[in-house]
């Protein structure tokens, strides 16, 4: 806006030392004067708004960096976080699913199990390596669970992580 409010000066100021009747020594030297002060406007205006346009480019990117820091910060939270209607599920399916595994736990115990299954999802560990771990981790009184014990387990945990 300021480039074109400077021309628009200059065009005009340019014209009316035309139409006043100048000598055309003065009107050239005039002219001149005014070209020049509006080519300095111009330069300064294209300054300006060079400085704006990469001062608010700084800003917009700071603001980009600072919504991904806040939004990388909630997604690790809400990972670590397990929602406790999940929980109840996991706690309810796993006590029907294996009785025997489930005998004389409480229901602190079995949310450990679960909260262990999904640090390792979170973890980047394999379906395998997760089951294989959960033939121990699943372990009550001695007796460990099953290959497909652990799978069902893993199948019940993985949607509550």
């Amino acid at each position: 806006m300021r480039k074109a409010a400077a021309v628009l000066a200059a065009s005009t100021a340019a014209l009316a030392l035309a139409l006043t009747g100048c000598s055309s020594d003065e009107a050239t030297d005039n002219a001149q004067t005014a070209k020049d002060k509006a080519s300095a406007a111009m330069s300064s205006a294209a300054g300006a708004a060079e400085g704006a346009m990469s001062s608010a480019a700084n800003a917009a990117e700071g603001a980009m960096s600072s919504a991904n820091a806040a939004a990388s910060t909630a997604a690790s939270k809400a990972k670590g976080a397990l929602d406790s209607a999940k929980v109840a599920t996991f706690t309810a399916a796993f006590k029907v699913a294996n009785p025997d595994l489930a005998e004389g736990r409480d229901d602190d115990a079995i949310e450990d199990i679960l909260a262990q299954t999904c640090a390792d999802i979170d973890a980047g560990q394999s379906e395998q390596e997760i089951v294989a771990g959960l033939e121990s981790r699943a372990e009550n009184n001695g007796v460990k669970a099953t290959p497909d014990e652990a799978q069902q387990i893993y199948n019940i945990a993985k949607p509550a992580c």
